[in-house]
C-alpha cells in the first residue's frame, strides 16, 4: 500500500469518525441498522465534498474572476456539503438530503450563471453535470431524472433573469475557467472510482486460499477472546475466537470497517499506529484500547490487542491476525490498586503531619515540667521536709527529659519524612564529639554494667558535617548499644578517615538481631523485640532517625549481626561535607532503606545551593 493510500484511509476515518459523532450508534442488529450505516457513508461524502469542491472551484474561480470573489465563492462551495449534512444529521435520510443535494447544486450553478452572463455565461454548460452526478450517486434511473429536472429548472431561472434585469457581461477567462472545472471534475471522479474498485479485485490474486483461510478460522474459534483477520487495508474479512458472540454482544459488528469504528475515538490512532507498524515490516504488535460499550453496566470494554503480520506468498505484506482479550477486570484492579496506593501516600503523609502537630504541642509542656521540676530539685524555695519527696521529683524531672528526648526524635522524623530537615555543614574536631557523647553516656553504660571503648585513628582530625547531627548519631547509636547489650558486654567506637570518607563503626556484644527481622532493622517503630511483652524500652524510632540523617549527608548505613553474638553498624560519609543535602548519591543496594523519602526538586537545588555557601564559608574561616 502506498503513502497515498495510506493517507486516503486515514481521511476516511476521519470522516466516519466525524459522522458517527453526529449520528451516534445504534443498537446492533436492530432494525435502522442499515440505514444508519447509510446515513454514515451519505455523511462521509458530505465531509469529503466539503473539501473537495474550494480544490475544485478556487483554480477555476481565479481564471475569471478576482481574488475575493474566487474566495467568497469557494467558501460557499464548502459551505454547501456542511449543510446537506446538518440537514441529513437532522432528518436521517440520506434520499431527501441527496435530492436537496442535487436542487441545492443547481441552484448554486443557476447563480453563477446569472452573474456572469445570464444565457451566455460560459458556465451554463456546467449544469450538465448535475443530472450526471445524481445518477451516479443514486445508481438509478430516477436519480437520473430528478437531476435533470433540477438543472432544466436551473436554466429556466437564468432566462427569467435575462428577461427581467439586464445580464452582466461574461468574463474573459470564462471558457478556460469551465474547461479546468470539466477537467478537475474527472480527474477527483476517477480517483473516486478507481478507489472504490480496486479493493474488489484483491480477491482474485489468490483464490486458492479461501478454503485454507476458512479452516484455520475455524481452528482459531478455541482460541479465547475475538480473534479476526483484517486485510491491507485493516477491513475484517473473517471473524472467530472462543468469546466473539460476547464481543459482538456487547461491542457491536465488527466485521468489514465495523472493527476500527466501534473503537474509543481517543484510541484509534494508537491502533492505527501499531497496525502502520505492522505495514512498515514489524512483526508483532501490542496495543490497549478502549471500545465503545453497547451495554447499560458499563461506558468502555478496555481491550489488549494482539496483532500479528501476515505475509502473502511474494512475501509483500497481506493482512493481520489479531486476538483481543477483554481485560476491563484487569484494568479494574489496577485502578484499585492506584486508589489504594494513593490512600496509603495520603494516610501516610496524614501520620507524618499528626506526629510533627503532636511533637510540638507536647514540647510546651513538657520544657514547663522539667524547668519547675528543676527548680524543686534544687530547693530554690524551701528545703523538703523528707526524701521521698525529692526522690519524687527528680523521678518527674527524669521521666520529662526523657519524654522530651522521644518527642524531639519524633519530630526529627517527620521532618526528614516530609523533606523539611536540613544539615548545615561546618569544619570541627570529630574526637571532640566522640568524647562529648562518651561523657553523656558512660554513667548509664556503667549503671548497666557495660564496659564503654573508644578507637580513634591516629591523626584524626575535622570532618565537614552538621555537628548536631553526628551527635545525635551517636548518641542514638550507643545508646541503642547500651540498651540491648547484657552487663558485663563491651561496646567500642572506632573512628578514621579512609580515602576522603569518615568512617565510623559502632559495635557491641549485646542479643543481637535475627537474620529474619535485619533487614526490617531501621523502619520506623520497629525493634528486634517486637512483640507485645517486648523488655526493652524505647520507640524503635533511633535507627530510622540515624539512616536518615546518614542518608542527608550522601553517606552509606549498613548493619550487620547475629542473634547472641551481638551488632556491628558501620557509617560512611564524605569527609568534606560533598554530599550533605543530596538524594541523587549512591546508596548501598543491599540495605532496605526507609528513610529519607525524595525531597521536591526545587527545594532540593535550593539546599544544595545553601549547603555549598556554608562549605565555602567555613574553609575561608
Amino acid at each position: 500500500m502506498t503513502k497515498l493510500d495510506g493517507l486516503i484511509d486515514r481521511a476516511r476515518l476521519a470522516g466516519r469518525q466525524t459522522a458517527e459523532s453526529w449520528l451516534g450508534t445504534p443498537v446492533p442488529d436492530g432494525p435502522g441498522m442499515d440505514g444508519h450505516e447509510a446515513c454514515i457513508r451519505a455523511m462521509t461524502a458530505c465531509l469529503g465534498s466539503a473539501i473537495l469542491t474550494p480544490v475544485i472551484a478556487v483554480p477555476a474561480l481565479l481564471t475569471a474572476f478576482s481574488w475575493p470573489q474566487a474566495i467568497a465563492g469557494a467558501l460557499s462551495a464548502a459551505a454547501l456539503p456542511i449543510a446537506i449534512a446538518g440537514v441529513l444529521a437532522s432528518t436521517g435520510s440520506p434520499g431527501i438530503a441527496g435530492r436537496l443535494a442535487v436542487f441545492a447544486s443547481a441552484i448554486a450553478l443557476g447563480a453563477l450563471a446569472v452573474l456572469s452572463g445570464g444565457l451566455a455565461s460560459p458556465f451554463l454548460p456546467l449544469l450538465a453535470l448535475i443530472p450526471l452526478e445524481a445518477a451516479i450517486q443514486s445508481r438509478r434511473l430516477s436519480g437520473l431524472g430528478i437531476g435533470v429536472l433540477d438543472a432544466v429548472t436551473a436554466l429556466l431561472g437564468v432566462a427569467a433573469f435575462a428577461t427581467i434585469l439586464p445580464a452582466d457581461p461574461a468574463p474573459e477567462g470564462g471558457a478556460l475557467a469551465t474547461g479546468l472545472c470539466f477537467a478537475l471534475y474527472a480527474l477527483v471522479r476517477g480517483l473516486v472510482l478507481s478507489l472504490d474498485t480496486a479493493p474488489a479485485a484483491q480477491p482474485q490474486a489468490a483464490p486458492q486460499m479461501e478454503p485454507q483461510t476458512a479452516g484455520h478460522m475455524d481452528l482459531l474459534d478455541g482460541l479465547p477472546g475475538l480473534i479476526t483477520r483484517h486485510d491491507c487495508r485493516g477491513d475484517v474479512t473473517a471473524i472467530a475466537g472462543a468469546d466473539r458472540s460476547d464481543f459482538i454482544r456487547r461491542v457491536g459488528d465488527c466485521s468489514g470497517k465495523g472493527f476500527v469504528s466501534r473503537i474509543h475515538v481517543a484510541d484509534r490512532i494508537a491502533f492505527l499506529d501499531a497496525f502502520d507498524r505492522l505495514r512498515r515490516g514489524e512483526t508483532r504488535q501490542q496495543v490497549e484500547i478502549r471500545f465503545e460499550s453497547l451495554g447499560p453496566s458499563a461506558q468502555f470494554v478496555h481491550a489488549a490487542i494482539a496483532l500479528t503480520a501476515e505475509q502473502g506468498p511474494d512475501g509483500s505484506f497481506a493482512g493481520v491476525l489479531a486476538q483481543t482479550r477483554d481485560i476491563s477486570a484487569e484494568v479494574e484492579g489496577r485502578l484499585r490498586a492506584h486508589s489504594a496506593t494513593e490512600d496509603a501516600e495520603t494516610a501516610n503523609a496524614a501520620k507524618t503531619r499528626f506526629l510533627a502537630a503532636v511533637s510540638h504541642e507536647l514540647r510546651t509542656p513538657l520544657n514547663a515540667i522539667i524547668g519547675f521540676s528543676d527548680i524543686l530539685a534544687h530547693e530554690y524555695f524551701g528545703a523538703f521536709e523528707n526524701d521521698r519527696q525529692r526522690e519524687y521529683v527528680g523521678l518527674i524531672h527524669q521521666s520529662g527529659e526523657h519524654l522530651l528526648s522521644l518527642v524531639n526524635t519524633m519530630l526529627d522524623m517527620s521532618k526528614i519524612e516530609s523533606g523539611r530537615y536540613e544539615v548545615f555543614v561546618e569544619p570541627f574536631a570529630v574526637g571532640e564529639v566522640i568524647d562529648s557523647c562518651d561523657a553523656m553516656l558512660r554513667l548509664q553504660a556503667t549503671t548497666r554494667g557495660v564496659t564503654l571503648t573508644r578507637r580513634l585513628a591516629r591523626g584524626l582530625g575535622e570532618i565537614t558535617a552538621d555537628r548536631r547531627a553526628m551527635h545525635q548519631i551517636l548518641i542514638n547509636l550507643v545508646g541503642n548499644a547500651i540498651k540491648f547489650t547484657e552487663p558485663g558486654g563491651v561496646i567500642n567506637v572506632d573512628a578514621s578517615i579512609e580515602d576522603g570518607r569518615f568512617r565510623l563503626v559502632v559495635s557491641d556484644t549485646g542479643i543481637g538481631i535475627p537474620a529474619e527481622k535485619l533487614a526490617r532493622i531501621g523502619e520506623p517503630f520497629l525493634q528486634a523485640q517486637n512483640g507485645l511483652a517486648r523488655h526493652y524500652e524505647g520507640t524503635g524510632l533511633g535507627l530510622s532517625l540515624v539512616r536518615g540523617l546518614v542518608d542527608l549527608h550522601g553517606g552509606a548505613f549498613r548493619i550487620a549481626s547475629a542473634e547472641g553474638e551481638g551488632t556491628v553498624v558501620t557509617i560512611e560519609l564524605p569527609a568534606d561535607g560533598s554530599g550533605a543535602n543530596r538524594q541523587d548519591c549512591a546508596m548501598d543496594q543491599d540495605a532496605a532503606l526507609v528513610f529519607p523519602p525524595v525531597l521536591p526538586r526545587p527545594a532540593r537545588k535550593e539546599l544544595n545551593n545553601r549547603n555549598e555557601d556554608h562549605v565555602e564559608t567555613a574553609r575561608s574561616a
